[in-house]
């Protein structure tokens, strides 16, 4: 007997908790929810007023609110015919909603309802006579609010005004829903923005989009990325994208003529502007930019979305090349040629007389290229150490 008690006791038990562990997590479930909303403690809004104002109008009610309950309070949205903004929920009428997402609350006689009789809403002079409203029910089917209206007079309700009450509790669900897709939406939209400008400022050049009017002959900067200050530490990011023509001041003089000229041919005929540009930084040093932009027409207006390169490594390589082609065109090729043409005498000859003289001149020659070639190795070497400390 006492095994049995014990078996059932621990059934009945057991039952309880998980009962009342299952409630814990719904009523968890539903307050997070909630609050992924942001609705609590929110300006009005004229959406959830006409609301309120639908719901009075449908009832012909002085007092109708447009609610949510957090695990403490009632909290008015909307509200017409009250001066108070929230309540705490234990005197609410519309707890008894959040288990019954399903139905409507509809109280017609308070005095005599078990649920609120003692309600101080209820046992006032002037207390509440009639309720009713309908749960704001999510997508996941929790309740999170009401819509609701009453009186201190009775009323008697039909089916098609409870219909209506439905239909207005769940605009404010779709509403809701709604305002949360968006708000997911330009989170994404600020995290995507926020990663834009990292790339754009971990760019190892600059970034830019530069507008054009061609009728109105007018230049504005829309953006600049922060690498402009990296190519030149000397410019005003915010200086150029007041007056872009400044940059043409860093142009030397006799390459503005053919910049203008390139970017004029662009426009015209829709077609990639590109161009190497030597760079004044403080009238002695210069450095190379190399610049890149794609127009496309909107609304009348060009747009430029372009790049700014620092090429002076590539130009210092295409410099050292051009050096080397030239040492090895000029000088090199006299002591070639005096090895070559004293070979040939030798073969020509072909005495042992004419080989003893030709000798020294032979060797004379070779150290002359063995010379040259250490005097290259040694300022192309020096050319390499400086490209790569530059880098």
């Amino acid at each position: 007997m006492i095994e049995v008690y014990n078996i059932l006791r621990f059934h009945f038990t057991s039952e309880f908790f998980n009962l009342n562990y299952r409630s814990f997590i719904n009523r968890m479930n539903r307050l997070a929810e909630l609050r992924s909303f942001d609705i609590l403690d929110t300006d009005p809004e004229i959406e959830m007023d006409e609301i309120a104002e639908m719901a009075k109008a449908i009832f012909n009610t002085p007092i109708s609110v447009v609610s949510f309950m957090d695990d403490h309070r009632q909290w008015y949205k909307a509200k017409i015919g009250v001066k108070w903004s929230e309540v705490p929920l234990e005197d609410t009428f519309c707890r008894f909603t959040l288990g019954t997402p399903d139905e409507t609350l509809v109280i017609l006689d308070p005095l005599s309802d078990k649920r609120v009789h003692e309600n101080p809403f209820v046992t006032a002079a002037d207390g509440i006579r009639f309720y009713v409203s309908a749960p704001i029910v999510s997508f996941q089917g929790n309740v999170l609010g009401t819509v609701c209206a009453w009186d201190h007079k009775k009323h008697e309700v039909k089916d098609a005004q409870l219909e209506a009450l439905k239909l207005l509790a769940k605009r404010v669900a779709i509403s809701l829903e709604t305002r949360k897709i968006l708000k997911d939406q330009n989170q994404k939209i600020e995290l995507f923005g926020h990663k834009l400008q990292k790339l754009t400022e971990l760019s190892p050049g600059a970034l830019f989009k530069l507008k054009t009017d061609p009728s109105a002959k007018n230049i504005k900067l829309d953006f600049l990325s922060s690498g402009i200050s990296r190519l030149i530490p000397e410019a005003d990011r915010e200086a150029i994208l007041t007056h872009p023509t400044v940059f043409l001041d860093w142009i030397s003089p006799n390459l503005r003529f053919s910049f203008l000229r390139q970017f004029i041919h662009s426009a015209k005929c829709n077609s990639s502007f590109e161009m190497d540009i030597p760079v004044s930084l403080d009238g002695k040093s210069k450095i190379w930019l190399w610049i890149k932009a794609r127009p496309e027409f909107e609304d009348g207006e060009i747009n430029y979305y372009g790049t700014l390169q620092d090429i002076s490594q590539k130009i210092a390589h295409i410099n050292s090349l051009k050096k080397f082609l030239f040492d090895i065109s000029h000088k090199l090729r006299a002591p070639v040629a005096k090895v070559k043409g004293v070979i040939h005498l030798i073969q020509d000859e072909n005495s042992p007389e004419t080989t003893m003289e030709m000798t020294p001149i032979l060797y004379r020659s070779i150290d002359e290229l063995d010379q040259i070639l250490h005097q290259l190795n040694h300022e192309y070497s020096e050319l390499i150490n400086f490209v790569e400390d530059d880098n």
